[in-house]
């Protein structure tokens, strides 16, 4: 097993493909996702592990044997010792083909881990106006460097969430965007994207529990998909976990469309004292 440099990214290209529904994929191939890409052969690679934050991804020839001992190893010695002194309660864990599951009882060793169903929505043009959806008495805004510097309530948590997939604030700021919803002096919820690369991005939405229920996540997500589109965004990508039907009932209700299911792994960790 080998690191790949930046520079030699497009080798890795092919094996994307079948996970081309995961713009992570993507977004790392055009460097604006920063990864940890190990492959088989740093010349004509037939397998990849790689790691963006706390994403993990198998793809490709899944029975190359002293690959998948360096997977093994860099997940036994470096991933999981990190994770645990970091008090992460668990990391995921995408691969393309059936060919994976056999294998992650090796690669990870004395932790629970679960084969978790999700699904996959895409949506492509405005169906809805979020005018009229958005309930009274809430405003919306865009999440800019404006709003952060508002004393309002939960902005720590969006902060939080905002750097989940970019390195710091002024990096989401800079290379991505986001809508959020204000009532009075809080934040009720907020839609970010994630993984802005080749005219597509991803949603990352969150609804404060007390502000459930209201409309305030379909009225997010139309402005969110309204910005996007007038912004060169030609396609926004939706991931949930199959169990999580009110996330998908949201996406359906904004205008998306299913593409398919598929599978995934949580690796769970044990609770740090």
């Amino acid at each position: 097993m080998t690191a790949l440099h930046p520079n030699s990214y497009e080798l890795i290209r092919p094996l994307l493909l079948h996970m081309d529904f995961h713009l992570i994929g993507r977004s790392i191939l055009a460097k604006k996702t920063p990864a940890q890409i190990f492959v088989d052969n740093n010349e004509a690679p037939k397998a990849l592990f790689a790691q963006a934050g706390h994403r993990y991804i198998l793809a490709g020839d899944a029975e190359i044997d002293s690959f998948n001992r360096g997977i093994q190893k860099q997940f036994n010695e470096v991933i999981l010792p990190r994770a645990q002194a970091e008090g992460l309660g668990g990391f995921a864990v995408y691969y393309d083909t059936p060919a994976w599951e056999k294998k992650m009882d090796a690669f990870i060793q004395g932790k629970e881990i679960i084969h978790a169903d999700r699904e996959y929505f895409a949506c492509r043009e405005l169906k809805k106006n979020w005018r009229e959806v958005l309930p009274e008495g809430f405003q919306l805004k865009m999440v800019d460097a404006e709003l952060l510097a508002m004393n309002l309530k939960h902005l720590d948590t969006l902060k939080e969430e905002m750097t989940s997939e970019r390195p710091s604030v002024e990096d989401f700021l800079a290379k991505s965007f986001g809508v959020c919803v204000v009532h009075e002096n809080e934040l009720a919820g907020w839609c970010l994207s994630e993984y802005n690369a080749d005219g597509r991005c991803e949603i990352g939405i969150e609804t404060i529990s007390e502000y459930r229920q209201r409309g305030i996540g379909t009225a997010l997500t139309l402005a969110f998909l309204e910005h996007a589109f007038s912004h060169g965004i030609n396609e926004v990508g939706w991931h949930c976990f199959k169990r999580n039907v009110p996330s998908a009932q949201t996406a359906l209700k904004a205008g998306f469309d299913k593409v398919c299911d598929y599978h995934s792994f949580i690796v769970l960790l044990e609770e740090q004292k």
